[in-house]
């Protein structure tokens, strides 16, 4: 029996190594040496069944530190798959920084002074409005070119499926605000930014979020700097495919230079971004090199072509 009870804390030590030891990565923005450490330690497959509520406390911030090491690096989609199921639901109490203090709370005096006790202390705590930044920009430029993807008349909206349900909710609950006025905390910042960058206004929403205050809190000498550029560059990117994916049944053809002059783009840029939608099936046009345009189609599949692409999707799902 002591062998037994011997061997559980060694594996729970070495839980909590393992997770210290990303955590150092992430904090440091080695996020590749973070990532690849965590994958091959496969603790995210057993965290939820461990009874030690210490350890799963310090997942969690492991898991944040690392989405926001991922933000900070450019990788937008690693960082919302790393945020999203933590920043959706209670993250004070995720990441043992507050405690729920609602009026019917059911929980025993004993449990309350358990859960005081596992308080981490304030020099230790991670700043909620810049995690709230991240995930909320990080949803903002995934969702944004997917919403206009699937509010266009014949497409397959099964293709466009929601990436983020909190940023859908809070993005609805400030459509149907009767007045909105300037924008105060960081999550009316995103959502004003949001609405500019569905309609294209790439600039407006690049204001709205390099003007936001929580990146001067990134450690690092020109840390800010670099945050609002990657910033700047990723919304021109998505501000183009949204434009693309809203206003391309309005036009027959496209030029080139005219969409460079518009999003402040190189040519190599927009080519790349037009030709991978192309491919992807994302976007029904061609080029034409000759006038470097970009010319649109307006057949839509018929049901056939459509049964035939739900078809290849369920096979290729079949063979994964």
């Amino acid at each position: 029996w002591s062998s037994d009870v011997c061997s559980s804390d060694l594996e729970q030590a070495k839980k909590r190594a393992t997770i210290c030891h990303v955590y150092h990565h992430a904090l440091h923005d080695r996020f590749t040496e973070a990532r690849d450490l965590l994958l091959m330690s496969h603790i995210q497959e057993v965290i939820y069944d461990v009874d030690d509520i210490t350890t799963m406390i310090m997942f969690n911030r492991m898991m944040v530190q690392l989405g926001m090491c991922a933000f900070r690096e450019g990788r937008i989609w690693e960082a919302q798959q790393c945020l999203t199921e933590i920043c959706s639901s209670r993250v004070r109490e995720l990441l043992a920084q507050g405690m729920s203090m609602g009026r019917y709370s059911d929980k025993t005096p004993e449990q309350e002074k358990a859960e005081k006790r596992r308080q981490v202390p304030y020099y230790q705590h991670i700043n909620l409005d810049l995690l709230e930044a991240c995930h909320l920009i990080s949803a903002m430029l995934l969702e944004v070119p997917n919403i206009a993807a699937a509010s266009v008349g014949g497409t397959d909206n099964r293709r466009f499926r929601p990436i983020s349900r909190s940023f859908r909710k809070y993005q609805d609950i400030y459509s149907h605000q009767v007045f909105t006025g300037p924008p105060e905390q960081t999550r009316d910042h995103i959502m004003r930014a949001s609405n500019a960058l569905s309609k294209g206004d790439w600039k407006t929403c690049v204001d709205l979020c390099t003007c936001l205050e929580v990146w001067n809190l990134v450690p690092g000498e020109g840390a800010a700097e670099s945050i609002k550029a990657m910033l700047a560059s990723k919304i021109k990117l998505e501000g183009l495919r949204t434009y693309l994916f809203a206003f391309s049944p309005q036009y027959e053809s496209l030029s080139l230079s005219q969409l460079c002059a518009m999003f402040e783009m190189s040519k190599n840029e927009v080519h790349s971004v037009v030709s991978k939608m192309i491919i992807n099936r994302e976007l029904l046009a061609s080029w034409d090199q000759p006038t470097e345009t970009i010319v649109l189609r307006k057949t839509e599949p018929s049901p056939i072509q459509l049964a035939a692409l739900q078809f290849s999707e369920k096979a290729v799902h079949l063979v994964e």
